[in-house]
């Protein structure tokens, strides 16, 4: 999830222009990592003797929402000074590697399922319930996907800033004027839909959003997997995609044929031209974190407002990816004592868990932005009921959120996802086809899960 400027919105894109798209990541993140942000970070609020400072570090999304909250915070607990650091959400990766190793100060900063592994074993980030007794009592408060999305080794490592599905989007009032009663319930009963709405003039019924520098894309792919029944890879760390009738190949090959064959599909680089293009009206059918929903439901921006609607990820089981991006405390904070140590749990139980007996920040982000949550008491608050009620089935989402689950976790998952994308991008380029493109993937799995150790 990110805020950048859109992009315009074509047809479709090549891969040069997907490619062209991350020039000068990586070392921008080097170089941000190692001296400082990419972009905004604010000093924090100068205190008095006894003051303990904190090092925030997030991605780029709503920073003024997150600044806000921090402001608030300061009033509450006047003796924790706090810095926010924020980046790029397409080179967060690189740039906390970098930070970490070369121990530029962080104190508390956001994580993801995708790469906690990762960070955990390097022993970067520590685990929650090695510090703070309270921890373990938001186990029955939070959804069961998003708790093992911020679990590693059995430990709980973060509580939610947000977690949300991926899921299947429709606008019900195009299906409706074509005659279709329903939305699809597989993928193959997309296709044809799509190709029924095709033959009424409109082009691309699909959109979703590709760009090789978004880990996004991987998690959209995986949710359509999961619709499926399937899994990336099992329990002892094994690629499940080598065999051509497992749910990741029938997955990969049915997009590269939407996408070049029957040419239902396009895509564009980032969600907000999704929605956008979504508003035109000259497509019916998308694959986005579910927040978006409010974007394309809300009448002050669309004229489509009202058309769109939730439905159950398209496959067998209708699972869909269940995720959580969460606070983490890190070692640094650690090692700084545990003045410091106190600090970073005032702050994240402030942030994600219950302050007065009230989710203060997470009720704000669900109220203000439509952002999902991991906090299941959350769901039944009735300012949040009624607020989500306005854009969204909420049975149909309680529906949903009952089916979503976690992708299972490896220490090198988030290396790897770097360079799937890549061949990701190729398949719907048409550059490759999808059995070449998994063997690859499979090829470079193994390379680092023999490097990593399982």
């Amino acid at each position: 999830m990110a805020s950048r400027s859109p992009v315009q919105t074509t047809p479709q894109l090549s891969r040069r222009a997907f490619l062209g798209r991350t020039g000068g990541t990586v070392a921008a993140a080097a170089l941000a990592g190692v001296g400082g942000p990419l972009a905004a970070c604010s000093p924090p609020t100068e205190g008095g003797a006894g003051t303990t400072a904190l090092d925030f570090v997030i991605w780029n999304y709503n920073v003024e929402t997150v600044q806000s909250n921090i402001d608030k915070f300061q009033q509450k607990y006047p003796d924790i000074a706090v810095r926010l650091l924020d980046f790029s959400w397409n080179a967060y990766h690189e740039t906390m590697v970098n930070r970490f190793n070369s121990t530029t100060p962080t104190d508390v900063a956001y994580d993801g399922g995708n790469w906690l592994p990762e960070f955990a074993k390097a022993g970067w980030v520590v685990p929650l319930s090695d510090h703070f007794d309270w921890a373990a009592g938001y186990r029955d408060k939070t959804y069961e996907f998003a708790w093992q999305d911020m679990s590693y080794g059995g430990k709980v490592y973060g509580l939610p800033y947000y977690a949300d599905t991926i899921s299947f989007l429709y606008n019900e009032k195009i299906l409706s004027d074509a005659g279709i009663g329903n939305p699809p319930q597989t993928w193959e009963e997309l296709t044809d839909q799509a190709k029924r709405l095709q033959r009424d003039g409109m082009e691309r019924p699909l959109i979703i959003e590709v760009a090789q520098d978004l880990p996004t894309i991987t998690e959209v792919f995986t949710s359509m997997v999961f619709g499926r029944g399937g899994d990336m890879f099992d329990e002892n760390g094994q690629p499940l995609w080598t065999d051509a009738s497992s749910a990741v190949a029938q997955q990969l090959e049915w997009l590269v044929n939407a996408a070049t064959v029957d040419k239902i599909l396009t895509h564009v680089p980032h969600e907000t031209d999704v929605v956008r293009a979504m508003n035109t009206g000259r497509h019916a059918f998308t694959v986005l974190y579910n927040y978006n929903l409010a974007a394309l439901n809300n009448k002050a921006t669309s004229s489509r407002a009202g058309q769109y609607k939730l439905a159950l990820m398209p496959g067998e089981t209708h699972e869909c990816y269940g995720f959580a991006k969460f606070y983490n405390m890190t070692k640094m904070a650690v090692d700084r004592g545990d003045e410091v140590v106190d600090a970073c749990g005032t702050f994240i139980e402030y942030f994600a868990g219950e302050t007065d007996g009230a989710y203060v920040v997470a009720k704000r982000w669900a109220l203000d932005s439509g952002l999902g949550f991991g906090q299941k008491p959350l769901f039944d608050d009735p300012e949040v009921r009624s607020s989500l009620g306005q854009w969204m089935d909420l049975d149909l989402r309680e529906e949903q959120l009952r089916l979503a689950r976690a992708q299972r976790h490896t220490v090198w998952y988030g290396i790897w996802d770097e360079f799937f994308r890549r061949e990701y991008v190729k398949a719907l380029a048409g550059e490759t086809d999808a059995a070449d493109a998994l063997g690859a993937a499979a090829t470079r799995w193994n390379e680092l899960r023999d490097q990593y150790g399982g």
